[in-house]
């Protein structure tokens, strides 16, 4: 494997953009519609921004928790007009793994392109572009106590610690992914090099019920992982001997970053998957004494979350009543 040595600084203190435009193009995994997208430079305290081109009047979507729709497959946000972006959370997981503050996403369609199945597209070619430090401090979710969420025997839980970790486990009953474990440390050059490339997968036995229900209809061996119950379907086989469970770090740091900023914890988690992560992160926010908003160094911050995201959200609000 070839490791990538990019040098964004994951401590920094202020908030980054891209210098760049970025445009991707390819099919939505799950609606199968072709659908072209740039990647674009933002100002400060944006966040992450969707903006459907393809609709003229109320088409502007921050990727925050207050958006968050009913999705199993994948991740989906829509705004109070009912415009929706899905399948966001690969590329989401780029821009947290990067460490890009504020970006506006111009799209054509109601899904992202599913490139690879993976991030590593985003990230190599946002890497490309590469990143401006803007002149205002960069805000951190630091947990303050233990939150955990339940769903049966799945869980999700976080306690206080100054870096991301995520310890996880998940367990198939299907022979080729099984039951694995892995300890995750955040950096953008692990984040590069051990999860950025990790792909979706299905169990074929799965596919024919996901498409008569109207999804993976884009899905093919160059964009997922596919196993039966002994064999790997795809020629290449794996990235990673652990490709799986990698691909769900994926999808929790693309998941967890609808919180708008990056998050201080360690977190443990058994079988993750795109609700029980919103759930999640909706339970650390419902109590404004389970964290405390600052910049990393700088423990005398202390907004709440809600009100911080009020104020970021005058300017979309001034954009979607034009």
């Amino acid at each position: 494997m070839n490791f990538i040595n990019y040098t964004a600084n994951t401590e920094n203190i202020n908030q980054t953009t891209l210098k760049n435009k970025v445009i991707f193009s390819g099919i939505g995994i799950h609606n199968g519609k072709a659908v072209t997208m740039s990647v674009e430079p933002a100002e400060i305290n944006t966040g992450i921004v969707f903006e459907r081109i393809d609709i003229k009047n109320k088409n502007i979507i921050k990727a925050s928790i207050k958006n968050i729709d009913n999705s199993s497959l994948c991740s989906k946000i829509t705004n109070k007009f009912g415009i929706s972006v899905s399948t966001i959370e690969h590329l989401m997981a780029a821009l947290y793994g990067l460490s890009i503050d504020n970006a506006k996403i111009k799209i054509n369609s109601p899904e992202l392109p599913a490139m690879d199945g993976s991030s590593d597209e985003y990230t190599k070619r946002l890497i490309k572009s590469g990143t401006i430090e803007q002149d205002v401090g960069k805000k951190y979710l630091k947990l303050l106590k233990k939150v955990s969420v339940y769903d049966y025997n799945r869980y999700i839980s976080i306690t206080p610690a100054e870096e991301l970790s995520i310890n996880i486990e998940i367990n198939y009953p299907n022979t080729i992914i099984g039951n694995d474990k892995f300890i995750y440390k955040h950096s953008t050059f692990n984040f590069i090099n051990e999860i950025s490339r990790a792909r979706t997968f299905a169990l074929a036995e799965d596919i024919n019920k996901i498409r008569t229900s109207g999804l993976a209809l884009g899905g093919t061996l160059k964009n997922a992982v596919v196993v039966d119950k002994y064999n790997i379907l795809n020629e290449s086989g794996l990235r990673f001997d652990n490709e799986f469970i990698k691909h769900k770090i994926l999808d929790c740091i693309g998941d967890f970053y609808l919180v708008g900023m990056p998050i201080l914890g360690k977190i443990e988690c058994y079988a993750p998957g795109h609700k029980l992560n919103h759930k999640f992160i909706k339970k650390i926010l419902e109590d404004a004494s389970n964290y405390q908003i600052r910049s990393k160094y700088d423990v005398n911050n202390t907004d709440n979350y809600y009100n911080l995201l009020e104020k970021n959200n005058d300017n979309i609000k001034k954009t979607n009543a034009a």
